[in-house]
């Protein structure tokens, strides 16, 4: 894989915009306890630009883990679907890294999706999934909690929606 010199660790700092070429595409997961309504949501962005974003209701889902895992399906899906060649995944689940990571093998719950990745990702040219701090994912976290509240999918393709502009500005 070619992974960006200099992008390995982001600390406790801000989001930070992708080399050119190169997509980052943040997704997470989120659970309303009260009603078991579980939401997937992500954005995508290049070095200059917003690219799009969505939220997706996970009906049934209450699991944390699975809603994480969902939302990184849906942002796999999205980057290839707009035939990104280099893309960045980034969860604030560690578990979900970890997980990918270690894939071969896996008899875990997750492995029927992991395995769905698995056939999508040749098609990029380079494809990480890498973890970053719940402050950096913070507009994807926006995008799953409001999918909660749907019935159906939402997606902005390029224009931010009213909702994520002030923090996409952050």
């Amino acid at each position: 894989l070619d992974i960006p010199k200099g992008r390995k660790s982001q600390g406790a700092q801000g989001w930070k915009p992708p080399e050119a070429g190169w997509f980052t595409i943040n997704t997470d997961g989120f659970i309303f306890t009260d009603s078991s309504t579980g939401g997937a949501g992500g954005v995508a962005r290049s070095h200059l630009d917003f690219l799009g974003a969505w939220s997706k209701p996970l009906p049934g889902v209450s699991d944390p883990f699975v809603a994480e895992l969902l939302a990184l399906r849906e942002g796999v899906i999205f980057a290839h679907l707009r035939g990104y060649s280099h893309v960045i995944m980034e969860v604030d689940c560690l578990e979900l890294v970890n997980l990918w990571n270690s894939r071969r093998n896996s008899r875990s719950i997750a492995a029927p999706i992991l395995n769905e990745l698995k056939d999508i990702v040749p098609s990029f040219s380079s494809f990480l999934v890498r973890h970053i701090g719940r402050e950096q994912n913070f507009p994807a976290h926006l995008c799953a909690q409001r999918a909660c509240t749907l019935e159906g999918t939402d997606s902005w393709i390029d224009r931010s929606p009213d909702f994520l502009i002030s923090t996409l500005r952050a």
